[in-house]
């Protein structure tokens, strides 16, 4: 089944249309089906209440996933794969992928493993995040593997090694997770 379309026509200030390249209708087009993408995973997270399961994760990223474009490839109770592209786009000022986003996809990836292994009226938040940064990145599939280490009724140990391209290691982050139950996993 092939999608309706729209012709539209818009007058953009010269600096606007070459900022968006040499075909700034099909630039146009991609943005306005990042800020689909981004609306819908909003909208299914926000109505979820936190109760997404695992196949609502692997057919719609959470926002912060839509906004950085991270998605699972992965996905087994206690281990989640994700990858990622690496762009300018995401630079810090010098020129290189910034920590926060490499945080963000180590983060993600240690949580949907962790959640993984959790019943479905319980949840989880995180006591504690370590990172350490091996080398930088410009550009390129960024790949983050999390695995449950140590699962437990109250607290677990989960680890995430991001790779780069060539397998390289460019990150690894641990973090220690509390359950949350009854009460407190409420709207989680």
């Amino acid at each position: 089944m092939s999608e309706e379309t729209v012709e539209l026509t818009v007058e953009l200030p010269r600096a606007t249309s070459d900022a968006l390249g040499e075909a700034p209708s099909e630039r146009l087009a991609e943005l306005a089906d990042d800020e689909a993408r981004m609306r819908r995973s909003v909208a299914t997270y926000v109505e979820s209440e936190g109760t997404t399961d695992r196949a609502t994760v692997a057919e719609v990223p959470p926002p912060i996933g839509a906004l950085l474009g991270f998605a699972p490839v992965e996905m087994e109770p206690g281990r989640v794969v994700l990858e990622m592209e690496a762009s300018p786009r995401f630079a810090n000022p010098m020129g290189t992928l910034h920590g926060g986003v490499l945080c963000d996809l180590g983060d993600a990836a240690m949580g949907y493993a962790f959640a993984s292994t959790l019943e479905s009226e319980v949840s989880f938040t995180t006591l504690e995040r370590d990172v350490k940064f091996l080398k930088p990145v410009w550009n390129g599939t960024l790949t983050a593997e999390g695995n449950v280490k140590k699962g437990g009724r109250t607290v677990g140990l989960v680890e995430c090694d991001v790779t780069d391209e060539e397998g390289s290691l460019v990150a690894r982050l641990e973090s220690v997770c509390l359950v949350l139950r009854d009460e407190m996993a409420k709207g989680r």
